[in-house]
Parts: C-alpha cells; sequence; structure tokens
C-alpha cells in the first residue's frame, strides 16, 4: 500500500519508467560513474531530471536532502531511493547493486593485480602521480565538508577537539564522534528533551556493539566493515578512518600506503568511493574478504533507506537528534584531518608530488574543476609517467 501511494504520488512528480529501463540505466551507471560522490551526483541529475525527466527538479534535492543526512556513500543512496520510489523495494535492491557490482567486480581484478605486479616499477610510477592527486581530492573534499558543517562556533570547537583529542591524546575516533554529538545535543536543546533522545541513541548504539565480540579474521573484518558503513557520517572521507585505524593501526592488515593506493585505485574504478573497502577485503583474506568487506560497507545503505525512509525524513525537523547529528559532523572533519596527515606522509614524498596535490586542490576549490576530470586526468599522467620511466 505505501509502495503503491509513493509511486501514485511519484507519477505526478516524473515519468514512470519501465522496469527494463530502470535496471539498464543504473546498469550502465555503474560503468561509467566515475570521480566521487559529487561528479556521481551530478550525473545522476543531468540524467534523471534534465533528460529523462524521472524526477522535478524540487523532488530530486528532497531525496538528496535525506540521503545527505545518513551515514555511507550518499550517491549509492541516491541510487536506491530513486529505484525504490520508482518501481518499489525489488527496484530500489536492484539499482543499488548494478551501481556498485561493475566497480566491485573491476576493484577485486585491480587488487589481484596490485598484489601479484604492485611492485614493478611501472606501478609504483603510475601511482607517483595519482596518490598526490587523490590527497588534493581529499584535502579540498575536506575543504567542502568543513564549509558545509561548521555552522556555529560550538561545532568549530568541537572540530578542533576531535582532532587535538585524537592525535595528541590517542582517544578513539568513535568515542569522539559520540561525545561530540552528546556536547552538541547538550548545549542545542532543553534538559527536559534529553532523556527520550539519549536513551533512543543508546539503545540503537548498544544494539550494534554486541557484533564487537565476533572472533576470526573474516568477523573481524565483518564487524570493522560494518561499522563503517553505520557510522561514516561524512561519506568515503569519514569511512578513511575507521580504516585507517581498524585495518592499518589495530589489526595491522595493511600499511597506510597501501590504504592510500587503495583509494587511489578507487578513484580510478567506476562506483562508489568507498569501494576501497572491497581492495582492504582482498588484501585481507582474497575474494571472500573482498565479497564481506563490499557486502558489510554497503548493506546499512540498503537497510537506511529502503526500511527507514518513510520514517527517518520524519527526523529532520527532531531538533535534538539533528543537534546529536551535527555535533558528530563537525567531529568526523576533525578525525578525517588526523587520517590525512598519515597519508599525506605516504603521498607526497618530494617536491613534484606536493606541486601535484597543491595544483589539483587549487583546481577543485579554486576553479570548482570536475573531480570526474582530474581524477581521469591524474590516471593518464600516470601512465605517461610510467611510460616515460620505463624507456628513459
Amino acid at each position: 500500500m505505501i509502495e503503491e501511494k509513493n509511486r501514485a504520488l511519484d507519477t505526478a512528480d516524473g515519468t514512470m519508467p519501465a522496469w527494463r529501463e530502470l535496471f539498464l540505466y543504473f546498469l550502465m551507471l555503474g560503468f561509467i560513474n566515475i570521480g566521487g560522490p559529487v561528479g556521481q551526483i551530478t550525473m545522476m541529475f543531468n540524467h534523471m531530471v534534465e533528460r529523462r525527466r524521472w524526477l522535478s527538479k524540487e523532488r530530486f534535492v528532497r531525496i538528496m536532502a535525506f540521503c545527505h543526512m545518513l551515514p555511507g556513500p550518499e550517491a549509492l543512496q541516491l541510487a536506491i531511493y530513486v529505484g525504490y520510489l520508482k518501481r518499489g523495494v525489488l527496484a530500489g535492491i536492484a539499482a543499488g547493486v548494478t551501481f556498485i557490482l561493475p566497480g566491485a567486480v573491476v576493484m577485486v581484478i585491480l587488487s589481484w593485480l596490485y598484489l601479484e605486479y604492485g611492485s614493478l616499477p611501472q606501478i609504483n610510477d603510475a601511482l607517483y602521480v595519482l596518490k598526490p592527486a587523490v590527497l588534493g581530492i581529499i584535502a579540498a573534499g575536506i575543504i567542502k565538508l568543513g564549509t558545509a558543517t561548521i555552522k556555529s562556533a560550538l561545532l568549530g570547537i568541537l572540530l578542533v577537539g576531535a582532532f587535538v583529542g585524537m592525535r595528541f591524546a590517542g582517544v578513539n575516533f568513535l568515542l569522539i564522534l559520540l561525545l561530540a554529538g552528546a556536547l552538541n545535543l547538550l548545549f542545542a536543546v532543553r534538559p527536559r528533551n534529553l532523556q527520550s533522545t539519549a536513551s533512543s541513541l543508546g539503545v540503537i548504539a548498544s544494539s550494534f556493539s554486541v557484533f564487537g565480540f565476533f572472533d576470526g579474521k573474516l568477523l573481524q573484518l565483518a564487524w570493522l566493515l560494518l561499522k563503517t558503513g553505520l557510522f561514516s557520517f561524512g561519506g568515503a572521507y569519514a569511512s578513511l578512518v575507521f580504516l585507517q585505524e581498524g585495518a592499518v593501526e589495530n589489526h595491522h592488515w595493511l600499511t597506510s600506503g597501501q590504504l592510500l593506493d587503495a583509494v587511489a585505485i578507487s578513484v580510478a574504478t567506476p562506483g562508489p568511493f568507498m569501494l576501497f573497502s572491497t581492495f582492504v577485503g582482498y588484501i585481507v583474506a582474497g575474494i571472500p574478504g573482498a565479497i564481506v568487506a563490499t557486502v558489510c560497507v554497503f548493506l546499512p545503505s540498503f537497510v537506511f533507506v529502503l526500511l527507514g525512509a518513510r520514517y527517518v525524513e520524519q527526523l529532520r525537523n527532531n531538533r535534538p537528534v539533528q543537534a546529536f547529528l551535527s555535533g558528530v559532523s563537525a567531529a568526523v572533519v576533525g578525525v578525517i584531518l588526523v587520517v590525512s596527515i598519515d597519508l599525506a606522509r605516504e603521498a607526497i614524498v618530494g617536491i613534484p608530488s606536493a606541486v601535484i596535490a597543491v595544483i589539483v586542490f587549487v583546481l577543485i576549490v579554486g576553479f570548482k574543476v570536475d573531480v570526474a576530470k582530474l581524477a581521469v586526468g591524474a590516471i593518464l599522467c600516470g601512465i605517461l609517467y610510467a611510460g616515460i620511466r620505463a624507456v628513459s
């Protein structure tokens, strides 16, 4: 009944595609959606609103507002949501899976090539160009995320406190996020409104924490990636924090350099930016690890959209919940800064690499150049540089 009502409302808002058209569109999108969330969302706006007229501009913006409120990759969530609105739950699942699958398959192949041939000079030469370019993209993302997030002096203080607490005091970053959310909640709402909100958040957090007691490498990997998908407010950049601390520092499954290589490869791969999680899973346990990592990191997005959309959208007007999420988002920027420092040590290995990172950052922030174009340009420059080095 609810799905029929949604579809009826959506017919007035835009055209109703056939099942086959919807499936083939998202499958095609899965092969061409290079460039991270900004490029992917821009591409979907062009296709869904301007060309195919599936949605009005206003409806598209409302869906995006909802997706930005959720943890995880907003471009994927938008794809799931549109599939759900147009053709129901199965279409939402199909839209999300086809959005992910081509890039995941490519990532597994590239992960295998990386492990087999990653020590070759040509591979290292190509990554010499690509890694600082990725660092410039991340730095630009931090600026954009910080600008959108820091809307008060308190949120700015929480950002700085998160950076100091994780960088110099060694406080667990997940605890930092929860504390930042709680502090902003205390200052933003009246005390009498706190009890019910805090208890609800506590129940949610405790229900997820039981998974942390699982043993075994695959179960540890599953729990790490499930946490990443559940708490990555800020999208792919926030997920870097979980993998840096969990996969690199705690479990020592890979190095910071390998994680940055994973991010660089993800930039060159279609699909959600968070597909570097697939690379991490492959490093840990081969194809089974890649499958576990991919499923666990994206599963929360499907659950949030398909099961919680009509309820979660109501929370946009819930002041206590929004205050908590605003505090968490501010702290996310601080902890991403900490992780970026570690990644910078791997990417910047000389003046030329520093220049590449700065150029990419300036082009994105100052000249608004499309991230997808810069990613493709960095890949081509890396291949060219590797070729020149090989023949010289």
